[in-house]
């Protein structure tokens, strides 16, 4: 019996741990509108659970899943609830499967496009005009209002993307949009914007409105700001994912 019993202990002292659960999710695998999240694990998963965090660093609802078994490699989905008019900041994930193991991801897809009034730059230049500085002054007032909301519970940063209108060579518009986005960014930065400001030109690539080439349309000379996690994937969708540009931290 005292062989058996060691024999046991044995062959409990030599079984595996389980695998460790890694899991992949991006921006374009969330429905914030709908509440739907797409995670894919690294291997079968038997449940999910979620919860929807806000701005204001409380929980806003939650959400529960079980999966079937040979769902590894797949997109699985997970809802939560949450009240009507409010925003996530921070969605935290548990993914365990049926042999125990587990593992915890924190998504944080909060941004803030910063409404404004578009500073338009004349033809080729990237010089900002005295009477646009007037928009720039009423987006400070923005951007250091969603700063003291937001600011306290994570760590913030301005990103800006430049553009230019099509008149010109694509390499050349790429350049100029760049150096607008850096004098809006030190603009911002001059008249009180601590946090960290990271710029990034996008050319004539993803306009606002669509011309033929060479066509001078000053709505196209201008920038986009959003607020967002600092460190994090710069948060533009749509057109900008295409494009592709690469973010620069603006020197100090």
């Amino acid at each position: 019996m005292r062989c058996a019993v060691l024999v046991l202990l044995v062959a409990r002292v030599a079984l595996a741990a389980p695998a460790p659960i890694k899991v992949a999710y991006d921006l374009a695998h969330l429905d914030l509108d709908h509440h739907v999240l797409q995670f894919k694990p690294s291997r079968a998963v038997a449940e999910a659970s979620i919860t929807a965090i806000g701005e204001d660093g409380a929980e806003l609802g939650t959400g529960a899943a079980t999966y079937p078994p040979g769902a590894a490699g797949s997109w699985l989905a997970i809802t939560w609830t949450q009240p009507a008019d409010t925003r996530v900041m921070m969605l935290r994930l548990r993914v365990a499967a049926a042999d125990g193991a587990a593992t915890n991801v924190e998504l944080v897809p909060w941004s803030v496009a910063i409404e404004h009034e578009d500073v338009q730059f004349r033809t080729d230049s990237a010089v900002i005009d005295a009477d646009e500085t007037q928009k720039l002054d009423a987006s400070l007032a923005q951007i250091d209002a969603t700063t003291r909301r937001v600011g306290k519970l994570m760590k913030l940063a301005l990103y800006i993307a430049g553009h230019t209108d099509t008149v010109g060579p694509s390499a050349k518009n790429r350049t100029l949009s760049l150096a607008r986005a850096v004098a809006i960014g030190g603009y911002l930065r001059d008249h009180g914007v601590a946090l960290p400001i990271v710029v990034a030109g996008f050319g004539e690539d993803v306009p606002k409105a669509r011309t033929p080439d060479n066509t001078d349309a000053r709505v196209n000379r201008r920038a986009d700001y959003v607020l967002g996690p600092a460190g994090g994937t710069p948060p533009f969708r749509g057109a900008y994912l295409k494009a592709r540009a690469s973010w620069k931290p603006l020197p100090r």
